[in-house]
């Protein structure tokens, strides 16, 4: 991986107003991958990195780096993509814990039961 600079800065992801902390690695390109994470709970939003910086460890540095700096979460299973997913698999860390009664969690929660 080439030497990098992180930035972070607070700002919208979603463009509904609501405020996150970002971290991004910007190159000659733009941004080659970014983190987002709620302000309130540090619980990760999102993370992407460009397809063609993929592979490169990106999304594991901003990781670390959010969580030197603030100490992130991940989100619950029932609402990661597949990819996210695996990515907190990878990289472990703590998951963000508290009360949700969705479908995705509900059933997160019947199949842990059933062992």
């Amino acid at each position: 991986m080439m030497t990098e600079t992180i930035a972070r800065r607070a700002g919208d992801y979603l463009g509904d107003g609501g405020r996150y902390l970002i971290w991004e690695i910007l190159d000659g390109r733009g941004v080659a991958a970014e983190l987002y994470v709620f302000v309130d709970t540090h619980e990760i939003a999102n993370i992407e990195t460009r397809s063609d910086r993929r592979g490169e460890g990106l999304a594991r540095a901003l990781y670390r780096a959010a969580d030197t700096q603030v100490g992130v979460f991940h989100a619950p299973a029932g609402h990661r993509t597949e990819e996210g997913d695996a990515f907190a698999r990878a990289v472990g860390g703590p998951v963000a814990d508290y009360p949700c009664d969705c479908f995705a969690c509900d059933t997160i929660d019947d199949e842990e039961d059933d062992d």
